[in-house]
């Protein structure tokens, strides 16, 4: 199957496959996921018009004959399967909080001093020039209890710094050999029983370097990771553009991610490899390849740029250092992917009373938000391409017809997509709640036309 085919599908297909003990149920749930895309930012009341739907919607949350794993489950081998059309994905992983007001039970304390709960979440990647996301293929959700865990990971299987290899794990097991993973992470992962699962595992991954480590030479030398680095001189060199960003009013953001403008960065790239020793004892070791990535000319008054990445792909060549770079610049889809869940499906707005039917909601909303970054992603990615790229004949003909105007790119075509939903052409790039609904009418004007050609 093509995008274009991905993005046909309505994406209550993402659930036929659901095994919740009774067909009934998976029908009720297809149903839920048809009324949830049509306008995922509107409130319950508002997407089920009558008091019989809400009710029935709240009654589905709340039962306890499977959980949200059970609902997600067959998004899971949808995303596996486009992935299997690829051969080689990525497989992004991060955590994200949601936070909520008022009491809620079974919810804990966040990060930022708030109550709700955490999703981990795997995203399925292609390893295309576009980045196309795929899907979930892995989802931790989970609450704090009232003491906050150490921020240090443990070696315990359960623990929840052991969230990372678990992804990882169930991504592999779920590819089952189908496509090769390469799994990429942001710095909260760089712990040295990730690294060595992942090695374990005979995977590939590229993960940011998050702290200063010892390594070890041929000869048992200790030797500091930074001091190495430092040593290296550029080997590959290539330009990356950087957008604005204002973490000004967050002064817990901005320690980690300064303020900056836009700009366009010229970044030296070098690497090596290198052997880590486990923490403390040293029991075990790791050989791993490390890539530096530094800004050649820092403009006056910006923040340094600068990016340490451990791998185990090749860095022989100029080309694959920076084939590493491009597979971590990866990562923002993932980001992309928390807000679609976030601001695009209003998850911390809504109005349910316990972690659990919290849970089975994000579960609900989890393929439409993989549907709106589909989308997006599209959006940015394929703007000059041929509008058949994306959307089919008839879908073509919809548009055309309602802005009495041809349609010769993609651009063009999802633009007039997003003006559906009621995107302004002066507010700049359409956001996710107007892609989101815009594409849900352009599916209902498709199947329109299609009965008028029936005869």
């Amino acid at each position: 199957m093509s995008v274009a085919d991905w993005m046909r599908r309505p994406t209550s297909r993402e659930f036929e496959e659901a095994d919740l003990g009774d067909p009934r149920r998976t029908r009720r749930l297809c149903e839920i996921a048809e009324g949830v895309s049509v306008d995922p930012s509107a409130s319950f009341p508002k997407i089920f018009s009558t008091s019989a739907e809400l009710e029935g919607f709240y009654r589905f949350l709340r039962n306890e004959h499977f959980g949200w794993e059970e609902i997600l489950e067959p998004h899971w081998r949808a995303s596996c399967r486009r992935g299997a059309e690829l051969e080689e994905c990525l497989v992004i992983h991060d955590t994200t909080e949601f936070n909520f007001r008022g009491e809620r039970d079974g919810v804990g304390p966040t990060s930022s001093n708030g109550k709700g709960f955490f999703a981990h979440a795997s995203l399925l990647v292609g390893l295309d020039a576009t980045w196309t996301p795929l899907g979930l293929v892995s989802l931790e959700q989970y609450a704090r209890g009232k003491g906050r865990k150490p921020k240090t990971p443990k070696a315990g299987e359960n623990s929840e710094g052991q969230r990372w290899l678990r992804g990882a794990r169930l991504a592999e097991e779920r590819a089952c050999g189908r496509f090769e993973c390469i799994h990429v992470a942001d710095r909260e992962a760089d712990t040295f029983y990730f690294l060595h699962g992942l090695v374990e595992l005979g995977t590939r991954f590229v993960v940011r370097v998050a702290q200063d480590r010892n390594l070890e030479d041929e000869d048992g030398e200790k030797q500091r990771l930074h001091d190495t680095l430092m040593g290296l001189e550029a080997t590959a060199r290539l330009q990356i553009e950087l957008s604005a960003r204002d973490n000004r009013g967050n002064a817990r953001k901005a320690r980690t991610h300064p303020s900056r403008g836009s700009r366009t960065a010229q970044m030296n790239v070098a690497g090596v490899t290198v052997t880590v020793p486990e923490p403390r004892d040293g029991a075990k070791q790791i050989e791993m390849n490390v890539v530096r990535v530094w800004e050649a000319a820092l403009p006056a008054g910006e923040p340094a740029v600068e990016w340490v990445l451990w791998t185990s792909e090749p860095i022989n060549s100029s080309k694959q250092l920076r084939r590493v770079v491009d597979i971590y610049r990866a990562r923002w889809q993932i980001e992309e992917y928390f807000k679609a869940l976030k601001t695009g499906c209003s998850l911390e707005k809504r109005q349910l009373e316990s972690f659990e039917t919290l849970s089975a909601a994000v579960a609900v909303f989890a393929p439409v938000a993989w549907k709106m970054l589909l989308l997006r992603s599209i959006a940015r990615s394929h703007a000059d391409c041929p509008p058949n790229t994306v959307l089919t004949p008839l879908q073509l003909k919809y548009l055309e017809r309602k802005y009495n105007k041809p349609i010769e790119t993609t651009r063009d075509a999802l633009l007039a997509t997003a003006k559906l939903g009621g995107h302004l052409k002066q507010n700049g790039e359409p956001g996710w709640q107007t892609l989101g609904k815009g594409y849900e009418t352009l599916l209902a004007g498709e199947a329109f036309l299609e009965v008028l050609a029936d005869p």
